[in-house]
């Protein structure tokens, strides 16, 4: 399946193409990229998770960038897989950053996506619905972390976007959860979890 489009950032091209490399911003600006870390200077690894037709995707991947023309375009093969649900991903992506005026900038991309299993059987229209999806909630956080300033994990895009996303008092890291059968261990013989 292929996707593409293009979108406008409200950011110099430099700097949003630095946008794109970095690990912090990546992570807010994907929805449900709950992992992100930079390897080295050509590879990525982290975990995605994702809801297509209420099925939930939860994949570590990993992200090779095959070409690098700073600071205009980048390619990379990412690769992941689910192994609940017995689904993998692989996607080529390209994706080109233009100058479009002096703080602003064109991006644009393409996507040539295999999806194998049981999300790959959930059928292209729905894939593909649900890309659309993503792309609005992407665009929207990269562009605002991007117009914030450089990247880092200084950026007051990065808070602004999570503290929407998550709430304003939204602890830096979620609390412990405690499994139901424990809970239910503790009501039973009144123990607290």
């Amino acid at each position: 399946m292929k996707l593409g489009s293009s979108f406008l950032v409200p950011a110099g091209h430099e700097r949003v193409f630095a946008h794109f490399l970095d690990p912090d911003s990546m992570r807010v600006s994907v929805p449900g990229c709950t992992e992100l870390d930079r390897a080295d200077a050509a590879h990525y690894r982290g975990r995605l998770v994702n809801e297509i037709a209420h099925v939930r995707f939860s994949a570590g991947f990993s992200a090779e960038i095959t070409e690098l023309n700073e600071p205009e375009l980048v390619r990379a093969l990412l690769k992941g897989e689910d192994h609940k649900l017995g689904s993998s991903i692989k996607i080529d992506a390209r994706l080109a950053v233009q100058p479009d005026g002096p703080d602003s900038s064109k991006v644009d991309y393409s996507l040539d996506v295999a999806i194998w299993g049981r999300i790959g059987r959930l059928g292209e229209s729905l894939v593909r619905r649900r890309s659309q999806e993503v792309e609005k909630e992407f665009v929207a956080a990269f562009s605002e972390i991007c117009a914030a300033g450089p990247p880092g994990p200084d950026n007051p895009g990065l808070r602004s976007v999570l503290e929407r996303r998550n709430g304003p008092s939204a602890p830096a890291e979620a609390p412990e959860r405690v499994s139901w059968w424990r809970r239910l261990l503790a009501r039973l013989f009144g123990k607290k979890s």
